[in-house]
């Protein structure tokens, strides 16, 4: 596996180089993995997929991402407390499905 500095240098000179890395070490992350686990594995990675495809730019899918990883565990603790008999957590479900907002524009004026 290359370095961290190596892949920074891919990505800045190489991203198909680094794309094709990438795609190996998924691979055989997932060829590793116990046999029932693999379909579950894949169907996860051809999310994560879309969800870099849709976001346009890096940090975009970042950000998507990391928002998959949240709802996961959000759905993880709302399980796990159904289970012990815990209430579940009505107001960060609401939070999870609340409508969008208009966002105002503000001006912004330089300082000196």
């Amino acid at each position: 596996m290359p370095t961290f500095d190596e892949m920074v240098r891919l990505a800045k000179t190489d991203p198909e180089t680094l794309e094709r890395l990438r795609m190996t070490l998924i691979e055989e992350t997932i060829a590793e993995a116990p046999e029932s686990c693999q379909r579950r594995l894949r169907g996860l990675q051809f999310q994560i997929d879309m969800e870099r495809r849709k976001a346009g730019n890096p940090l975009g899918a970042c950000v998507r991402i990391s928002k998959m990883m949240h709802d996961s565990l959000y759905t993880m603790r709302q399980t796990l407390n159904a289970a012990i008999g815990e209430p579940l957590d009505d107001e960060l479900l609401s939070l999870s499905s609340a409508e969008s907002a208009t966002v105002l524009p503000f001006n912004m004026q330089a300082t000196s």
